[in-house]
């Protein structure tokens, strides 16, 4: 757990310089998409399910071409006593190109890092005992996303994305492998 937070730590203190920008927007925003999860629990088994996150960060460059962000994430997948949570916050950079004259359309590349914590509850009809048992995995992730984000305005955006996070972390034979997600997003600028 010390090396996650070390490892977050830093990626804040490289995005600082970014924050340290003052002729740009910040923003905030809210996301919704699909991920597909490799949990392996002994053999690979691939689950879709609905996520939900909020974001906030800003942009910085001549043209806001970079933004870095922050962003907590969360789903759940099963029934009331059997399922699988899953929460992240991470640290993103990208880099955005425009692609017409008035840069209302960017295409963006960038990477990301974070800590995800994987939480797994078996209910009393599944597990060996009467009663429910908890399993969670602390873990690094990092990847890369990319994407188009479209500006509908002077304050307000929408993007449609494409994520890759590599997990790192184990416990009791339960690991996040990879985590890759469509998400469709709006922002708030100010």
């Amino acid at each position: 757990m010390k090396k996650q937070i070390l490892a977050l730590l830093a990626v804040s203190v490289l995005a600082a310089p970014a924050m340290a920008a003052d002729n740009n927007q910040w923003f905030i925003g809210a996301e919704a998409g699909v991920s597909t999860d490799a949990l392996k629990k002994g053999a690979t088994k691939d689950d879709r399910r609905a996520e939900f996150g909020i974001k906030a960060g800003k942009y910085f460059g001549d043209q806001d071409q970079v933004r870095t962000y922050i962003t907590y994430r969360g789903e759940q997948d099963g029934k009331k006593g059997d399922h699988i949570k899953s929460r992240s916050l991470l640290v993103s950079a990208d880099y955005l190109v425009g692609l017409n004259q008035a840069n209302t359309i960017n295409w963006f590349v960038g990477a990301t890092a974070g800590v995800t914590r994987i939480s797994e509850r078996v209910g009393p009809e599944l597990a060996s005992s009467k009663k429910n048992t908890d399993d969670a995995v602390n873990n690094l992730a990092y990847g890369a996303q990319t994407g188009f984000k479209f500006d509908l305005g002077k304050n307000f955006e929408m993007e449609l994305g494409y994520q890759y996070l590599r997990h790192t972390g184990k416990k009791d034979e339960i690991r996040f492998a990879n985590d890759q997600r469509i998400n469709l997003g709006a922002s708030f600028k100010f």
